[in-house]
């Protein structure tokens, strides 16, 4: 199978999952910590974890920060980064048509980033 069929079948399966579609509607505009997805989505909390890493891997939650809870403890918040997807299926073949979010409509939570971390000055 080509790789951007691949691609397509996967995405489309992963967006047509219920809980995928719970974590896209939950998170619109609205970053959240795995932890909370767990509980207001009723998504059991070792799924919640391997669902939003496989939909950061395809770019269809982002991380938006994080917050320091405990001892050094960081709770990481996600956000939907979609704001369309359509999936089709003709002539025997998945196609996904994704809308991303420009980067500057994402919500930050947390610190704020320190500017020139990892860079040369």
């Amino acid at each position: 199978m080509e790789g951007n069929e691949f691609r397509d079948e996967e995405l489309s399966r992963l967006i047509s999952d219920e809980y995928a579609s719970k974590i896209l509607s939950a998170t619109y505009r609205h970053p959240m910590s795995v932890q909370q997805l767990s509980r207001e989505c009723g998504i059991p909390i070792a799924v919640a974890y391997r669902r939003v890493a496989k939909m950061e891997e395809h770019g269809l939650v982002k991380c938006v920060g994080y917050e320091e809870v405990y001892r050094g403890k960081k709770v990481s918040y996600y956000e939907c980064a979609i704001n369309m997807a359509k999936v089709t299926f003709e002539g025997g073949k998945f196609d996904v048509e994704v809308d991303f979010l420009p980067e500057t409509e994402f919500s930050h939570v947390g610190p704020p980033p320190v500017i020139g971390e990892g860079e040369d000055a």
